[in-house]
């Protein structure tokens, strides 16, 4: 840890340690004054209360059962071949980013092992198939307009798009 009045600063290129409280000039990397305060280190608050709240209650409107991957069937401490460990299988947010809140509030999670859940954020095509998968279920009791304003885009669009242009 260093002191809390020491600073590095620079000078026509050259850097030099400077003390705030006795205003001079000090050796570089080190404050050798006898009034040495070391600065207090508070740790990050990873998550607000609400937040860890609702993440504790997600639900999901497709998975009733979300302690097995809806990918492979794994379930919960069944080993793994592929990875050679016991899976945990974890709640996943199907629209991320911005859209993460709101799809914790509207059940679009699917329960998936860690193996899967890396699959799903590298492969695109399977991304946006359980992103149709989900937008299908939420347009059973919504229309498309008030579904593009809450999550941005058509999803379904988007996947006929990208297999048409695979097609050719």
């Amino acid at each position: 840890m260093n002191c809390k009045n020491y600073r590095t600063r620079t000078k026509k290129g050259k850097k030099f340690g400077y003390c705030t409280l006795y205003r001079k000039e000090v050796p570089i990397f080190s404050c050798n004054c006898n009034n040495k305060e070391y600065k207090r280190y508070k740790p990050l608050k990873s998550r607000s209360n609400k937040l860890d709240k609702k993440e504790k209650e997600r639900f999901s409107i497709i998975y009733p059962n979300l302690t097995k991957c809806c990918e492979c069937g794994l379930k919960t401490g069944d080993f793994d071949i592929r990875l050679n460990i016991y899976t945990r299988v974890e709640k996943n947010e199907i629209f991320s980013g911005a859209y993460r809140g709101l799809s914790i509030e509207d059940g679009m999670v699917a329960p998936m092992c860690i193996f899967c859940h890396k699959l799903f954020h590298k492969d695109t095509l399977m991304n946006l198939t359980y992103k149709v998968k989900f937008q299908k279920e939420y347009l059973e009791t919504h229309t498309l307009e008030e579904f593009i304003k809450r999550y941005g885009q058509d999803y379904i669009y988007k996947l006929e798009k990208i297999r048409a242009k695979k097609k050719r």
